[in-house]
C-alpha cells in the first residue's frame, strides 16, 4: 500500500466516532448549564449530579 492510499471506510468511522463524541460532549455541556438554571446549583454540583467524572469537570468549567 502507498502512502496516499488509506481505508475509506475505516476512516469515515473516525470521523462519525469523532462527531459522535462531539455531539455527547455538547449535550453533557447543555444539561450541566440547565441544571445550573433551573434547579440552582453550582457547576460542580450539576456536573456530579450528571456523574461526570472530576477527571474530565475541569474541561466543562473551563467552557462555562
Amino acid at each position: 500500500m502507498c502512502i496516499t492510499e488509506y481505508d475509506e471506510t475505516k476512516t469515515m468511522n473516525m470521523f462519525k466516532e469523532e462527531g459522535r463524541e462531539e455531539g455527547r460532549e455538547e449535550e453533557l455541556f447543555s444539561s450541566i448549564k440547565k441544571l445550573m438554571r433551573t434547579m440552582k446549583l453550582s457547576a460542580h454540583q450539576a456536573m456530579g449530579a450528571l456523574e461526570i467524572p472530576p477527571v474530565d469537570q475541569s474541561r466543562y468549567l473551563r467552557m462555562l
